[in-house]
């Protein structure tokens, strides 16, 4: 009897691990809000980036070290590293076995397609920028995608070369890395583009496509494809048969549901039905404590962006009125009481800005990003005083000609579910009449947009949070200004100025970007004007709290500023 017993107990055993074994693999995850197209080569919002990251391929992907302790870049669709041919020439073999989901070829036509359309002057695609001028400079491509009829450019003029089937040739207009050429060519507005499907949503005028407006619009080329997507719900991703490196991701099917409102994630987490959870002002403190709770630096500066064109605003874009606004905010009170285990940040340029320099050195902790932040505090604590925010604000009512009783009403408008903006507006309204001895008074303008998108058909408002990141920063620090340049087509605020501009174009100076050293002093300039001008109102430096659920094992022991936890390559274990 004991031996049957023990028998049957192994036989249990057996039938339980060949079960665990062959059980599904799902990685439950969500977004704030739902893609609008799959198109990555036109959306500014970030929320493209997880549907690029699983379902689409691009030339280079960072992936962890076998050690967990860093990552490396890989060829994806290239088939090796970039090979220099000279200071500006870049040679990038392609692999044969790269194909779309459907199995048919990904070859340089392929390639040379996706980056003309990505380019294409007359689509005027929102995410150009980063093909022509990301992480590397290619040759003309900037030129191309802005040229006019009185200027044109021709396509064979830009760096974007086909060699044979199987080789691209990129050329630069300036010194690069091989580790720069590798990440430029990472994002989601590089992942190659499906012909048949573009050119079938092409309007007659070829000024738009439907490409990627729904999943039957658009081709995946990724470790998985799109095997449901309901709009505002959930997207649903399984294994792409035909993927060529199948060994680098664990996950059989990754649902991703659409969850604006925070409560409604912790309800989900505490049930155990997602695996991730990035945590707002209302829960750090709650699960601060929490040993599924990783922190992490980050490439953001919470900032608030200034319209200095509204008409309903007689201060709108006057200096003074600007370097008022900016001596007003309490950052102390804000980061750490609204936002929660943040750090008030009267600076811009990130904390993890420089670190993947040759140096490693950070902008932050260099002698020029120190003496700035110095100055910055020597008005008051991360830049907040009361006292010069008042007098600012009396050269501004005195140069737009307003008398001293003149009450001022300023539009913030934001998204109450972002819970710590929610805070800081409804902080601000109460503080401001104070500040300001009853000038100033905040009304609110709530909507659901991006502010990208609200910011576009809005034009009377006055602040609007946001927390643009650049990743190029890492490496040029400068680089996190680059948004609010008017050749970024999507940029979001209407204040420009000569001067930054100006600077911008020295650090951007093959002089300048292959000295560090001298990077760091041109930043300083750089960012001691955005001070003087007040080019928008630098808040809080981010750091990121996020939780990862017990069954996921993630691949690097430490958080890195390309791949975070690399939650893209964890592996489930129940």
């Amino acid at each position: 009897m004991k031996k049957l017993f023990t028998l049957v107990l192994a036989m249990l055993l057996i039938t339980s691990c060949i079960a665990g074994a062959s059980a599904e693999k799902v990685l439950h995850l969500y977004m704030g809000s739902d893609t609008e197209t799959l198109n990555g080569q036109n959306s500014v919002e970030t929320n493209v980036n997880t549907p690029a990251t699983y379902c689409q391929s691009t030339l280079y992907r960072a992936v962890p070290d076998e050690d967990g302790l860093g990552y490396h870049y890989i060829g994806e669709i290239a088939a090796d590293l970039p090979q220099q041919i000279d200071d500006y020439t870049w040679r990038i073999p392609l692999r044969p076995e790269a194909c779309w989901a459907n199995g048919e070829p990904i070859n340089a036509d392929t390639m040379i397609y996706s980056y003309k359309m990505g380019l294409n002057p007359v689509l005027s695609n929102s995410m150009a920028n980063f093909i022509a001028d990301q992480n590397i400079t290619i040759k003309n491509a900037t030129a191309y995608n802005l040229q006019t009829s009185d200027a044109p450019v021709a396509w064979e003029d830009v760096g974007i070369k086909k060699i044979d089937d199987y080789t691209l040739e990129i050329v630069t207009e300036g010194v690069a890395t091989q580790a720069t050429v590798c990440s430029h060519f990472t994002t989601r507005a590089v992942v190659p583009v499906y012909e048949p499907l573009y050119e079938a949503g092409m309007a007659e005028d070829r000024t738009s496509t439907t490409y990627g407006s729904t999943e039957k619009e658009w081709m995946a080329s990724g470790p998985y494809k799109i095997e449901s997507w309901v709009f505002g719900s959930v997207q649903t991703y399984v294994r792409n048969e035909n993927y060529w490196l199948p060994e680098l991701f664990h996950y059989d099917r990754i649902e991703i549901r659409i969850i604006p409102e925070m409560n409604s994630r912790v309800e989900l987490w505490e049930k155990g039905e997602l695996d991730y959870l990035g945590l707002d002002s209302d829960y750090t403190s709650v699960y601060i404590d929490d040993p599924r709770t990783l922190e992490a630096p980050s490439l953001t500066v919470y900032h608030i962006d200034l319209n200095c064109k509204n008409p309903n605003n007689p201060l709108s874009g006057n200096a003074n009125f600007r370097k008022a606004m900016y001596h007003a905010m309490n950052r102390e009170v804000i980061a750490e009481d609204l936002f929660e285990y943040q750090t008030p940040s009267g600076v811009y340029v990130n904390t993890v800005a420089g670190s993947l320099s040759d140096s490693g050195l950070t902008y932050r902790n260099s002698e020029p990003g120190k003496a700035v932040a110095e100055m910055v505090e020597s008005w008051g604590p991360a830049g907040y005083s009361p006292e010069l925010a008042r007098e600012y604000l009396a050269k501004a009512y005195e140069e737009c000609g307003l008398s001293e009783d003149t009450v001022i009403t300023l539009i913030f408008a934001y998204d109450q579910s972002e819970t710590h903006w929610n805070k800081t507006a409804q902080y601000l309204q109460a503080e401001f009449p104070t500040i300001f001895e009853g000038k100033i008074q905040l009304d609110f303008d709530y909507h659901t947009d991006s502010a990208t998108s609200y910011k576009q058909t809005h034009d009377t408002w006055d602040f609007s949070p946001n927390d643009w990141t650049r990743g190029a920063s890492r490496t040029y620090p400068h680089t996190c200004f680059y948004y609010y340049l008017s050749t970024y087509s999507s940029h979001p605020n209407n204040f420009f100025d000569e001067e930054f501009e100006a600077q911008y174009a020295v650090c951007e100076s093959e002089e300048v970007k292959t000295n560090y050293d001298r990077l760091l002093e041109e930043t300083k300039k750089l960012e001691e004007i955005y001070l003087e001008k007040v080019i928008h109102i630098p808040v809080v430096q981010e750091t990121l709290y996020e939780m990862y659920s017990d069954r996921l094992v993630l691949p690097v022991e430490d958080y890195t500023s390309v791949i975070g936890w690399g939650i893209a390559f964890a592996d489930i274990v129940e």
